[in-house]
């Protein structure tokens, strides 16, 4: 039975791989018979391979109709092993496919946006300014809440890229939340980064004080310096960083240093039109480097080639570096 032969993790990452070699179109003679071999060395591999299709076409095509529906929203979802939960049979796909299929009907930022104030499409930058007076500057696809009621200056950057310009008002603190870390100020221009698995927080100018739940004296930054803030609210170490490339994103490029290709991905997926997944160990490779925001294609192909991977579009709505 089926049953049991129950894909293992490491069987479904090679499944959603070989899908996506396939429905690229670019496998050679020599890989097809790689994949021939791969699919009938296990049952697993079989079963693994099946689930993914069926889950693909179930998926893929009401995300094609919705593109077309509501032009301007970002079809999104998790990564494809997400989509099988271990331990579960094939007769568990009916669940998944429904929950794959919600990622795409519904928005995936829509309960951030219900509790945003201001939400960006995207613009590159979108300026925005608070009631206070300071400015903030919001990358694409971010999402900000404000509280300025009873003489509290706080902000919550639900999502995405935020650089604050502060207006010094009467020594009042002007406090910033993103995920696990609280940024407090007095008036003071820095970036907060909330678009991977780590809060970034780099001072231009003045000072801010960061902490988190796990560290709740936290730490002072001054110009130049930069700190990130773990999902597990740990503090990592302070480091130094170009004062003048912190705000690069504001003029079309991303500049990162020793990230994971994930990572790096993922910060680029703001940017672009459609969906981009990084598959396989390659997501976990390191890499540094400036990158246009401008041309996420041109990016991810020159990602792609600094490390050794390959891209392949399988939709106008996703693209797969692996």
């Amino acid at each position: 039975m089926q049953g049991q032969h129950i894909p293992t993790d490491a069987q479904k990452d090679e499944a959603a791989l070989w899908h996506v070699k396939r429905a690229g179109g670019s496998m050679s003679v020599a890989q097809e018979g790689e994949f021939d071999a791969w699919i009938n060395a296990d049952p697993g591999n079989r079963l693994a391979y099946d689930q993914m299709r069926v889950l693909w076409a179930q998926v893929e095509e009401p995300a094609r109709r919705i593109s077309t529906a509501m032009a301007g929203e970002k079809p999104r979802f998790d990564k494809v092993r997400q989509w099988f939960s271990p331990g579960r049979a094939f007769a568990g796909v009916a669940g998944a496919v429904a929950v794959g299929a919600c990622v795409f009907f519904f928005n995936p930022d829509m309960v951030e946006n219900i509790r945003a104030d201001i939400v960006t499409e995207n613009e590159t930058v979108t300026d925005v300014t608070l009631t206070d007076g300071s400015i903030v500057h919001l990358a694409a696809n971010s999402a900000i809440a404000t509280d300025f009621a009873d003489g509290r200056r706080d902000v919550e950057l639900l999502r995405g890229q935020a650089f604050f310009e502060v207006t010094h008002r009467n020594g009042d603190r002007f406090r910033v939340h993103a995920g696990p870390a609280m940024i407090e100020v007095v008036g003071t221009r820095f970036n907060v980064d909330y678009l991977s698995r780590n809060t970034e927080i780099a001072v231009e100018e003045g000072a801010v004080r960061v902490s988190s739940n796990g560290n709740p004296q936290g730490v002072l930054l001054g110009a130049g310096d930069r700190v990130a803030v773990s999902t597990a609210a740990s503090l990592g170490d302070v480091e130094k960083t170009d004062p003048t490339a912190i705000h690069g994103w504001m003029q079309g490029r991303l500049s990162v240093r020793n990230v994971t290709v994930g990572d790096l991905v993922a910060r680029l997926d703001n940017f672009a039109s459609g969906r981009l997944v990084a598959l396989g160990d390659v997501s976990e490779r390191a890499i540094s480097g400036s990158f246009p925001t401008t041309d996420v294609v041109g990016s991810l192909e020159t990602v792609a080639a600094a490390v050794g991977a390959k891209v392949i579009r399988t939709s106008p709505w996703l693209t797969v570096i692996y």
